[in-house]
């Protein structure tokens, strides 16, 4: 592998830590209620946080003015909210320092030419994608200081699906690079080999759909509305659909009930289907280098399925809420690699004219 490929995985692999670390620290901030401590906005002096008494005094007396402490934490101390303040102050400083790692580097690879024409479409995704999930930070945020003590469910939702895109696509460039150099036993069986890949994706966006479902639970709280498994109370179904009264999608997608059972039912879904695309690759014989891979993959998935039972039981502990957001993440992970090293397995033996990723 030449120096320049290793330049570019030096430089992926930073930033998918960064963004890793990022969604932990998001999913952090959002268990704690954090999210609405710092009420300004300031790209430059944010970086600064208060240094003395008067300065806390003063961030403190803002926050104040604002719905959440006035409905929820009227009672709030001072050394309570460095509490809440610390967790934002740290979200929103990462967020800035992912800024520098992603975009220093690109410039420089960029005006040196490194990236050849499909590269650069990739990149120019995740960055529009890096702008917008910036700009969903700050339009999630301020849903919460108008009127509602919280933020809007749905614009938590998509500021946390879009992190986890961005994460999907710098894992998938990454792998592909990774995968440039490496010896492959190619499958010319391409009926086969396309199954695996439909397989694999489908698995992907059904596990982003899971995923969009549970940032509307929590965004909610509608992990607290029922805590027993299978059944929601007294039965499978939320009242709101055997109650037999007149609803539509708006008062569905704001029923706690209604939102816990889609996020249950989807991920019944994705658990089952990700169990048949793993028995299936597993019987290939070209995927015989990847049996502990999916060995790992069928135990995280369980895992999975079984810790979001605990958690509805034990009414949302805090870790392991966060250890729920990690387990999903490494799934993905793992579903990406899968994805990329089915695709590269589907390849016809490259010629001196084909064309790489890179």
């Amino acid at each position: 592998m030449n120096s320049l490929e290793n330049k570019k995985l030096a430089w992926l692999g930073t930033n998918l830590f960064m963004v890793l670390s990022m969604v932990i620290i998001g999913g952090i901030t959002r268990l704690t209620d954090s999210g609405l401590s710092m009420t300004t906005w300031n790209l430059i002096k944010g970086v600064i946080p208060p240094l003395n008494q008067e300065e806390w005094i003063n961030v403190f007396n803002l926050y104040k003015n604002y719905p959440e402490y006035n409905f929820k934490n009227f009672s709030m101390t001072l050394e309570e909210f460095k509490k809440i303040f610390f967790w934002e102050y740290i979200h929103r400083v990462w967020g800035r320092l992912i800024g520098f790692t992603f975009f220093i580097p690109l410039c420089y690879f960029w005006l040196k030419g490194y990236f050849s024409k499909n590269e650069k479409k990739l990149i120019l995704l995740i960055t529009f994608l890096g702008f917008f999930q910036a700009f969903m930070g700050w339009y999630m945020v301020e849903s919460g200081l108008i009127d509602q003590p919280d933020v809007s469910h749905f614009r938590l939702s998509v500021h946390l699906i879009t992190a986890f895109i961005i994460y999907s696509l710098l894992l998938y460039y990454f792998w592909n690079i990774h995968l440039g150099k490496k010896k492959v036993v190619y499958d010319t069986n391409s009926y086969k080999t396309n199954l695996h890949k439909k397989n694999f994706f489908i698995s992907l966006l059904l596990l982003l759909t899971t995923v969009l479902a549970g940032a509307l639970v929590s965004g909610t709280e509608a992990g607290l509305s029922y805590n027993n498994f299978p059944y929601m109370g007294d039965g499978f179904l939320p009242p709101i659909l055997i109650s037999g009264e007149p609803t539509n999608l708006k008062s569905l997608f704001n029923d706690q009930g209604f939102l816990q059972f889609l996020h249950r039912l989807v991920a019944t879904i994705t658990l089952l289907y990700l169990l048949h695309t793993i028995f299936k690759a597993n019987k290939d014989r070209f995927f015989n280098n990847f049996r502990q891979l999916f060995y790992f993959l069928f135990f995280m998935i369980i895992l999975q399925y079984s810790l979001g039972i605990i958690i509805l039981k034990l009414y949302v502990p805090i870790l392991l809420g966060l250890m729920h957001q990690i387990g999903a993440l490494l799934i993905l992970s793992l579903l990406v690699i899968s994805l990329c090293e089915a695709k590269k397995m589907g390849l016809n033996a490259p010629s001196k004219n084909s064309k790489s990723f890179n």
